[in-house]
This record gives structure tokens, sequence and C-alpha cells, in this order.
């Protein structure tokens, strides 16, 4: 891997004070390199980091977070967003990287070697590497290392975490991904269209053709992921429409282990966070809206940083007790060199002494009377 070069942003995170009050807003400094990871393959992997700078924080660990955008589109991009900026700034280490043949080129988007792949198993085999070289990194908490996917990013997520059950990976977001080749392909909503020029099985069944989807079927690898799972569904699909829920009941039945009545190897599974209220470890009976679990209204697009909400939400989740999720220890706060003195803290200052000096001079004034 090779480092190559570094720009500093600032980021806001709140102080907890003692009895639960919060105070104003402090700094994680952070930084962003960018490095190349040896896929399995040998071909070099373009990846973007952005966390707190390891130099002010010595010693301290977070928790890490791989992005994988949807479709087929580069990843390294994410690092720019300031959704995922922030959420450094608050105290993560975020991950981006373009697997094999993808990149611009540009500066921030820089072409990974290889071929495209269309998000099967030479992709996966990318976010493995991606993976590995995260835990590597001293300033991540290894027992704390997440995988966020949205839409089709899941067939690179799920397979390659159920490909490789024993990665450190703690938990996986999924935001709407489409499970099998009919969702993919838009073939359910009968509006069918060839991705990665190939149509569904059920209009090409030629053994080439279900092979090529063989690799790419999340529902078929996810079963096999032994972390906690989290799916992310609104009542109106951002790709399937409204009240489309096969590919998010098939997901969770098939992550949710036997004993609560799924087929899966998942230590905790839900839909939803737990601002929605759904169950841990439910399953669901498609067809059967009855059964359903209650959906994130409207569109996901509805609720921009939602993801971002849930993927904190998981990274504190440490075991499922009840259907109760019990919070992680608290994350290391910023060393004092680290603290902004910004203005909103300035005024905040202010304002308290103004406070108190009102009520020094109201108790020395009933005195007098």
């Amino acid at each position: 891997m090779h480092a190559l070069r570094t720009a500093f942003i600032l980021g806001l995170v709140l102080v907890p004070l003692a009895g639960g009050a919060r105070a104003s807003a402090a700094t994680y400094t952070t930084e962003t390199i960018e490095v190349w990871v040896t896929a399995p393959n040998s071909n070099l992997i373009y990846t973007r980091v952005v966390r707190p700078v390891p130099a002010l924080y010595p010693g301290q660990q977070f928790p890490a977070l791989i992005a994988i955008p949807g479709g087929t589109g580069a990843g390294a991009p994410i690092a720019g967003n300031p959704l995922y900026r922030n959420l450094a700034a608050s105290g993560f280490v975020v991950v981006a990287f373009n697997p094999e043949g993808r990149g611009s080129g540009a500066a921030g988007n820089l072409m990974s070697q290889g071929a495209e792949d269309c998000n099967g198993f030479i992709h996966q085999d990318d976010l493995k590497a991606v993976i590995e070289y995260t835990a590597g990194l001293a300033s991540v908490d290894v027992s704390n290392i997440g995988v966020e996917t949205a839409s089709l990013g899941i067939a690179i997520g799920a397979g390659a975490l159920g490909r490789y059950p024993a990665l450190p990976v703690a938990y996986l977001v999924d935001q709407e991904g489409p499970h099998d080749n009919r969702v993919i392909t838009f073939y359910d909503k009968g509006n069918e269209v060839a991705v990665c020029n190939h149509y569904s099985t059920v209009t090409d069944p030629s053994p080439a053709n279900v092979a090529f989807w063989a690799e790419r079927e999340a529902v078929r690898y996810i079963g096999a992921y032994p972390g906690r799972y989290l799916r992310m569904q609104a009542q109106t699909d951002h790709a399937q429409g409204a009240a489309y829920f096969r590919h998010t009941i098939e997901m969770i039945d098939a992550a949710t282990q036997p004993a609560y009545g799924g087929t899966g190897s998942a230590a905790w599974t839900r839909v939803n966070g737990s601002d929605i209220g759904n169950a841990v470890n439910a399953v669901y009976t498609y067809g059967v809206p009855s059964t359903y679990p209650t959906w994130v209204t409207g569109k996901l697009a509805d609720h921009p940083g939602l993801n971002i909400t849930y993927d904190k939400e998981m990274a504190g989740v440490t075991t499922s007790v009840g259907g109760l999720a019990a919070p992680a220890s608290p994350q290391p706060m910023p060393t004092r060199s680290a603290r902004a003195n910004t203005p909103a803290s300035y005024a905040i200052a202010t304002i308290a002494l103004a406070l108190a000096a009102a009520v020094i001079i109201s108790n020395a004034r009933r005195r007098r009377a």
C-alpha cells in the first residue's frame, strides 16, 4: 500500500457533560489519506480514508465504516461527501474505495487496476482486502468495523461477508439492496432491463447467465454472515417503487437465525432502526402484509442522513437482550488540544456567565430588601 497525499478538515462532535447535559461542539481534527490496497489477485485498489488525525489522539481507537455506493459506480468519491466527513469528525474512521476497473482518473477518484466485474467475486475480494487493511490500522477498533451498502452495492457487501465470514465486520447496514436477478433487472416490475449486459434468468436461463448471477445475488450469501444485519427499507423503494418488499423480507429471513424462524447465521437482525421500533430477530411472511415490519415513511431520500444515524446506532450495539440493543462503551472524546474554541462555544460560555451574574445580583437585592 502506498500513501499518496493528506488533507485536513475540522468536524464537530457533542461533548457530554455530567448528568447527561451537552455542551458546545468540540472537534476531532480529521485527515484524508489515499492508499493503494493490494487485492487478492495483486491488482491495486484505490482507497481513501477519512479519520481523526492519529498524531493528535495517540492511543485512541475509533469505530470504522466502509461505505459502498449503489449501482456500478466508483466508491472513492464517498470520502468527499459531507455526511461521511462529518461522521469521521464525530469519531469514526471512514473508508471508501474504487473496485477494480472503476474511477475517472480525476483527483480523489483514481482508477483501480483490473477490469470491471459488475459487483461479482473479484469486486467482493476487493472489499475483503479493504476490510483487512482497515482492521490493520492502529487507530481502528477492530471489534467495531461496519460495512454500509446502498442498492446494488449489497452484491459486493453480502457477497464478501458471506463468502469470508471470518472477516472482522461487526455489522452490515443494507439500504434497499436488490437481492436477486429478478429484482436487479426489474423483471418483477414488468420493465426488465439488461444489467451489465445480462437479463434475468427467467428471460435467459442459459447456464452462463445463471452462473453470472450466482455471483451477484446477495440472498445467496447473507445467510453465512455471522455479524449484525440492519436492513433499511422505506414504503416506496428507491428503485422498485411503492409497496415492493420481497427483497427486504427474503434478505431478513435469510439472515436471521433458525432459532427465530430464519435460515441464517446473523447474531442480530432488524428492519430499520430503533426510531421505527421493529423487533430484533424477527422474520416475516412474504405476501402476508399483516406480518410485515414498519417501513420508513415515504422514500429513504426523504430522510437525508438516516443511514448515518443508523451507522452510528449499529456501531453502538454490542448485544441483543430481550429484543433491546445494549449500548457499547462510549467512544473516546477528543483530547483538550483538539477541542475548538469556536464562536458558538464562546457564546454559550458568555450566556452561562450572564445567567450566573443575574442570579448573584438577584440574591443580593433580596438580602438588601
